[in-house]
């Protein structure tokens, strides 16, 4: 994976727990589309995207959110409070 990442001169991204889980809260608040926690890293790289210069404001990013919530809801219901 790392040296298709290289020869692309793509980026890695790794996103802390808390701001996948922050990412989901915001996202159920705001759209109240429950995506799942892979989809909410996505989003949740954005601003570390951004800040490192791999992407700038006004580019357009496409994210894909390939799994519901709904098989976590045991352990993160308490997110969408």
């Amino acid at each position: 994976m790392l040296e298709i990442i290289r020869e692309s001169e793509g980026a890695a991204i790794a996103v802390p727990e808390g701001e996948i889980q922050e990412t989901l809260s915001e996202v159920w608040r705001e759209k109240h589309w429950w995506i799942c926690p892979e989809g909410a890293a996505c989003l949740a790289a954005i601003p570390q995207l951004l800040d490192g210069g791999l992407i700038r404001p006004g580019d357009q990013v496409v994210s894909f959110n390939t799994g519901s919530l709904e098989k976590y809801l045991p352990d993160l219901r308490h997110l969408l409070l």
